[in-house]
């Protein structure tokens, strides 16, 4: 059986090899670059927008929170006013309001951090979705067969770098 895998592996190598041979000889030099879309993200215009709308999103979403924190801690001093004049099974009952609603604050603060996360990665996707006819364009007319992005790079050389390029084509 280990002799039957093993030659079934290396039908599997020369196919592939067969097939990465053919692109070569097809005209493809090979070479691969490389696009940071962080800073595609950070320097072109529909980045800078999209940025900005996340950071208007963001601020109004803590103005609210900030609201219901201060109208918590409201409640909070006001109930410690009260406390040695309220009955003690009335001072249970508040005490309880007022974890529930913190309870509810901390469930808030959580969703919107996950909206906004999920709201980045709706603007990262949008952004990808404009660059990458960019990215297309400028690959084949350097002669690339394949981009990826800067954060999957471990190391490259300096002219592998095509994010001046893309990001000038990006309106």
């Amino acid at each position: 059986m280990n002799r039957n895998f093993a030659i079934a592996l290396l039908g599997l190598c020369f196919v592939v090899g067969g097939f990465v041979r053919a692109e070569a000889q097809a005209g493809s030099s090979g070479a691969v670059a490389f696009v940071d879309l962080q800073r595609t993200l950070n320097e072109t215009g529909a980045g800078k927008a999209a940025k900005k709308r996340l950071e208007n999103t963001k601020k109004k979403r803590q103005r609210e929170l900030d609201k219901e924190q201060k109208a918590l801690q409201k409640a909070a001093t006001e109930l410690e006013k009260q406390r040695m004049m309220l009955k003690p099974a009335v001072l249970q009952q508040r005490e309880r309001e007022l974890q529930q609603k913190y309870v509810k604050l901390q469930e808030t603060y959580m969703q919107l951090q996950q909206g906004l996360v999920a709201e980045e990665g709706k603007l990262v996707k949008e952004i990808f979705a404009k660059a990458a006819p960019a990215i297309k364009a400028v690959a084949k007319e350097k002669g690339y067969v394949m981009v990826l992005d800067k954060s999957m790079v471990l190391w490259a050389g300096n002219g592998l770098d095509i994010t001046s390029a893309v990001n000038k084509r990006i309106k």
